[in-house]
């Protein structure tokens, strides 16, 4: 395949030096002429354990260049070195420094699994925080609406316009919960809605409120933080604050008018116009290493997705797994799912240890927890069963790829709640761990979103035994339709002819 390379680049140059000819006796003085041209080269960077850490640095870089790669280490975990596809190290340090050369370089950065614990990982788990929304009737406003933690006591209040009197709460039954303008709400597992009841009752019956001077405000956030300011009917030139506050692990991006971005600032304060005002606080996940959380210590309960790689037109296996020493009766999972991806949970299979549920799958309608436009989010629900304590993949389901998928990165998998009991009822929460789907285009081996020379260079080099398949970026998708998994040098030619023809020729 090297000579079919050569060759080519052979007749590219001997058309460009006869289209030069035919110009005539033009003869341009050297300082004329235009320069060599910028030549680059790809550095590919891999990782010994996935679960480990993250890699940073990998890409096109110029040749002469100083290229610099971070690895960043996950609990539970120790780096080591970074060594060329040979062995040979390179550098003990997380990062270095080298200079980019002609040829394609592929680092390898290798870790040690180290626990505190022997048996299982130190790890940290993702704390799980649950919405409480607040409605008013006409005549109130209301304040406290956010995301908290289950138990936790939140501080809700009311303000009675003149002319209204105030009913009390309700939550999202419909029950009365307090009578009180204000009051200390203790924080339920999964969430709940309360809503303050207000009459209209004026002092003169003849005399309602103006309703002319007053405006409607609502507040609403994404998943990852909380906000305190006062929604509800408020008189035009009223000046009044929000403020935003990011949970563990979230990053606030900004405040968001009738949705158009409305300041960057954390608290702000507003003055009450002429029309009605809807504020949106954004909040993006943004961890403290650059990968994802890892796999949680166990305890009671963890909840952990898979992370999975396919091609655009593949089919894949997803599923929920599930550590658990204690009996788990009903529960409740949402999760979000990247855009582009087609959920299909009609085969879905069932551990054999969950028994006696009855299991209900199906999108949920939630525009306020979706960040990404296109994602979606699922709901799994499980009544009425129990499962026993058991390492398991408690749900598995199909996940498509369509070609219109965007290709060449992995895409969150995330969860965004959790709800259950155990085996005397009680409400709890676990512990858990976001996963990933990633997706890559057929022949794509190093993962740049590329089919070229290099990818078949690579597979090349898986079957010469100089690197092994486990060692590629994306491994998943050495197999190319009408190659073969035994005798890649055919998928070689077919990824080269390719990256020539820029035509699929499966």
């Amino acid at each position: 395949m090297k000579k079919i390379r050569f060759l080519l680049t052979a007749v590219v140059c001997l058309m460009g030096h006869t289209a030069a000819q035919a110009q005539g006796d033009f003869n341009p003085s050297s300082p004329e002429e235009p320069g060599p041209p910028t030549v680059y080269s790809r550095i590919v960077l891999l990782r010994n354990i996935d679960d480990a850490g993250s890699v940073s640095g990998a890409g096109r870089y110029v040749v002469g260049n100083s290229v610099k790669v971070y690895a960043y280490v996950n609990t539970g975990y120790t780096f080591r070195n970074w060594t060329d596809t040979k062995g040979n190290v390179l550098s003990t340090a997380t990062s270095f420094n080298f200079v980019n050369t002609e040829l394609t370089d592929t680092l390898v950065a290798n870790y040690a699994f180290t626990p505190s614990n022997p048996s299982e990982p130190s790890e940290p788990s993702t704390t799980l925080y649950y919405r409480l929304g607040l409605e008013a009737t006409q005549g109130c406003s209301v304040s406290g609406a956010g995301r908290y933690l289950a138990g936790k006591s939140v501080n809700v209040s009311a303000y009675i316009e003149s002319g209204y009197s105030f009913q009390g709460w309700t939550n999202r039954k419909g029950e009365t919960v307090s009578t009180s303008t204000s009051f200390s709400y203790t924080m339920p597992v999964d969430g709940d809605t309360l809503k303050a009841n207000c009459v209209f009752n004026p002092s003169s019956p003849a005399e309602p409120n103006d309703p002319i001077l007053r405006h409607t405000v609502t507040a609403t956030c994404s998943d990852g933080g909380y906000y305190n300011g006062s929604t509800g009917r408020f008189l035009e030139g009223g000046t009044y604050t929000f403020t935003a506050y990011a949970n563990s692990g979230y990053d606030f991006v900004g405040w968001y008018l009738n949705g158009e971005l409305y300041t960057n600032l954390r608290s702000f304060s507003y003055t009450m116009g002429k029309e009605n005002m809807n504020f949106y606080a954004q909040f993006v996940f943004n961890p403290s290493s650059p990968g994802e959380p890892n796999m949680p210590a166990i305890s009671d309960y963890a909840y952990y997705l898979y992370t999975v790689t396919g091609r655009p037109g593949d089919t894949l296996k997803y599923g929920i797994n599930l550590v658990s020493t204690q009996v788990v009766k009903d529960l409740n999972i949402r999760i979000t799912f990247p855009a582009g991806v087609v959920v299909d949970p009609s085969n879905y299979v069932l551990s054999d240890k969950a028994v006696g549920y009855e299991v209900t799958i199906c999108e949920a309608v939630d525009t306020i927890s979706i960040i990404e436009e296109g994602a979606q989010l699922w709901d799994f629900t499980f009544i009425g069963g129990t499962t026993e304590p058991a390492t398991q993949a408690l749900l598995t389901f199909d996940v498509f790829l369509p070609d219109t998928i965007d290709t060449g990165h992995r895409h969150q998998v995330k969860i965004n709640q959790i709800s259950m009991t155990m085996a005397d009822g009680t409400a709890v929460t676990a512990r858990t761990r976001n996963g990933l789907i990633g997706v890559f285009r057929v022949g794509d081996v190093n993962g740049d979103d590329e089919v070229n020379e290099v990818d078949a260079q690579q597979i090349l080099d898986v079957s010469a035994g100089i690197v092994k398949k486990d060692e590629l970026e994306v491994p998943e998708v050495i197999d190319v339709p009408g190659g073969s998994n035994d005798a890649l040098e055919v998928n070689a030619q077919i990824v080269l002819d390719y990256s020539v023809a820029k035509e699929k020729p499966w």
